[in-house]
């Protein structure tokens, strides 16, 4: 029994509606479990606390439960907390009282929450005759049209005498059959809706679990604080298991965690999963029961979850915000919180309490927005559309850092498969550059590489006119500017790219850009012939670079130039930071090295200084270039063929 208890799909409902309708006594009366088990709750006869009922029902093959929420107005934030992770709603309304103001604000916010499944009880049905039933039951559906509760089942009850129970138990059961699966992105998130503390455990924190899995012995992260932990319990329905999946009611025992650094509002996930943020872009539909206009900057409370944080909206198209309208809107949060794109928010008024409007989550990581700029707006419509023009649009905010597909699955909340589709159909369309990586691969939105790979040329451009002597630019120079915009497999797949497409070329440690030539004025070109016939007439025994320098008389800047533009259109060769030959001298040495080898089979730098008459330094200077652009290789003391 205990087995298919833990293996069942959850169902879970939450009860709505005005104080003291009796949503607690109905939940008592459907599972023989009282709700309220605080002291305090007894005492003043209220629901304060959220309340986490399992029914039992022998036979059915789902388990049912309960999340009873408080109606006091001044508890609506725990309602939300509560409401934020159920699959479908039983709201009550008493049958004497009728429809009350809670009634309208937990309606109000089941819809802003996305919820599409409900039931309406009638409680206290036992204190009134059938035609007030009739009456009321006219009322509720002409109040609730249009809505996902306008054809719902209205249900008559006495959690007195027991009257309609059964048929509100068998109700429950069949919606519960209809509700599809959730959608799984296989990341792990619970949003902690509790936390206590049990003798000889320690620590505990409870919610329904959003996606993913979690399992004893896993590592979690406790956002947005940051705080990581160890698994050491998982239970279900108060029962031991090894592990929980996406929609169960699920207790996570974390004994290393002091209950106080933990709180309802905070999210448990796979370490490093969620980005706590400051700022979230949403659509914000103000309800027309708010009855006056929203305007821009105005401080709200802003619930996503189960966590309620303080901020202030700012409209991004237009100056006001009127009652049963909708705008494009970013928050400006006070404490950092946690949140998917696709998740559902509601806003409350800071004061007097009341709830505003609500919507779903578009971006939860943006960046500050410019009001009433078309770009904005056109980048959070197509986040606001399907999963394709979300993806798109995400590749275009990341701007010229390339995402994986695991990477994005992440950030908005869905299944890597699911993403890994919708990136091919991208690619074949030619909206996706792929960069190459030693792990996964990572895409770049064509548009940006293009626009990368302009600044790419334009900074090497902006080198030679910076200086017009060179004809190549250092690989490293040209690496730290790049990496300040991208990464390194986006740098080397730009440089590829333009190898391929024959606009730069690559020598040794340089770039180039094909077809420039360096220009130089009358007076240069006579220093650097000078400069040049000097190396040359030295044949093996090159002259040292200072000497040069001051025999001519010539700034260190421009002699620096000189030698540059020679080395780099190859007439001189640099061997080590103190010895550069003529290229001639060079091949002459390569071609005497070569046949000693040959003959000898290898060669040492003693060897070689007395061949050519030169010092050491030398030498060995020669020996070590070859072996570095791979025509020979060091063995112990001596240079073979390689």
């Amino acid at each position: 029994m205990i087995d298919k208890i833990l293996e069942a799909e959850h169902f879970i409902i939450g009860t709505a509606g005005h104080i003291d309708h009796g949503k607690t006594a109905l939940v008592k009366a459907l599972t023989g479990v009282d709700a309220d088990i605080l002291v305090e709750e007894k005492r003043r006869g209220i629901t304060i606390e959220l309340g986490f009922i399992f029914m039992e029902n022998s036979g059915y093959d789902r388990q049912i439960v309960f999340i009873d929420v408080p109606g006091h107005e001044k508890l609506i934030k725990t309602m939300v907390a509560g409401a934020s992770s159920i699959d479908a709603a039983l709201l009550v309304v008493a049958a004497d009282e009728g429809i009350g103001l809670q009634t309208q604000e937990h309606f109000d916010i089941l819809q802003l929450l996305g919820i599409q499944r409900g039931i309406i009880a009638v409680t206290k049905s036992d204190l009134v005759n059938k035609e007030h039933i009739q009456d009321l039951k006219a009322e509720l559906r002409d109040f609730f049209k249009e809505s996902f509760l306008g054809d719902a089942p209205i249900i008559p009850v006495s959690s007195v005498n027991g009257y309609g129970i059964d048929e509100l138990k068998s109700a429950l059961m069949m919606m519960g059959r209809s509700v599809e699966k959730r959608s799984d992105s296989g990341i792990f998130r619970m949003p902690v809706d509790r936390v206590f503390t049990i003798h000889g455990f320690g620590t505990v924190i409870a919610g329904t679990i959003l996606s993913g899995e979690v399992r004893v012995g896993d590592k979690i992260e406790i956002f947005p604080e940051g705080i990581s932990a160890r698994v050491r319990n998982v239970q279900v329905h108060h029962k031991k298991t090894e592990c929980s999946i996406i929609g169960r009611r699920t207790a996570i025992n974390l004994p290393d965690i002091k209950k106080d650094k933990l709180r309802r509002g905070q999210c448990a996930g796979l370490p490093g999963s969620l980005t706590p943020t400051h700022r979230i872009d949403g659509k914000l539909r103000l309800l027309k029961s708010y009855g006056k206009e929203l305007k821009n900057r105005v401080r709200l409370r802003f619930h996503t979850g189960t966590a309620e944080v303080i901020c202030r909206v700012v409209l991004l198209d237009r100056e006001k915000l009127y009652p049963g309208e909708s705008a494009f809107v970013q928050f400006i949060l006070e404490a950092p919180t946690i949140a998917l794109p696709r998740d559902h928010f509601v806003t409350r008024a800071f004061s007097p309490l009341m709830t505003v409007g609500g919507g779903i989550i578009l971006d939860s990581t943006p960046h500050k927005h410019k009001r009433l700029d078309s770009q904005t707006l056109e980048g959070l419509r197509r986040l606001g559309g399907n999963i394709s023009e979300t993806i798109e649009q995400m590749f275009i905010k990341s701007g010229f850092i390339p995402k994986t597909a695991l990477e994005l699955a992440i950030k908005i909340g869905e299944r890597k498969d699911l993403v890994d589709n919708e990136i091919k159909k991208l690619s074949r369309a030619d909206s996706l550059v792929k960069i190459a990586s030693d792990k996964e691969e990572k895409y770049l939105y064509k548009k940006l590489f293009d626009d990368l790979t302009k600044k790419f040329v334009s900074i090497i451009e902006n080198f030679f006119k910076k200086n017009p002597q060179r004809l190549l630019m250092p690989y490293v120079n040209l690496r730290s500017q790049l990496l300040r915009l991208t990464d390194v497999q986006t740098f080397k797949a730009l440089i590829d790219d333009l190898c391929q497409r024959k606009l730069i070329y690559k020598k040794d440690s340089n770039i180039g850009l094909m077809g420039y030539a360096i220009k130089m004025k009358p007076r240069e070109q006579e220093l650097y012939d000078k400069v040049e016939e000097v190396f040359k007439e030295a044949g093996f025994a090159a002259p040292l670079e200072e000497e040069i320098c001051g025999e001519f008389g010539l700034s260190p800047d421009l002699f620096k130039n000189i030698m540059n533009s020679l080395i780099d259109q190859g007439n001189l060769i640099r061997l080590s930071k103190k010895v550069i030959y003529y290229r001639e001298s060079l091949e002459s040495a390569q071609e005497l090295v070569i046949n000693y080898i040959n003959k000898h089979m290898s060669i040492t730098v003693a060897e070689l200084r007395n061949e050519l008459g030169l010092s050491r330094k030398y030498a060995q200077a020669i020996l070590e270039y070859f072996d570095s652009i791979g025509i020979t290789k060091r063995e112990g003391n001596r240079h073979v063929m390689k």
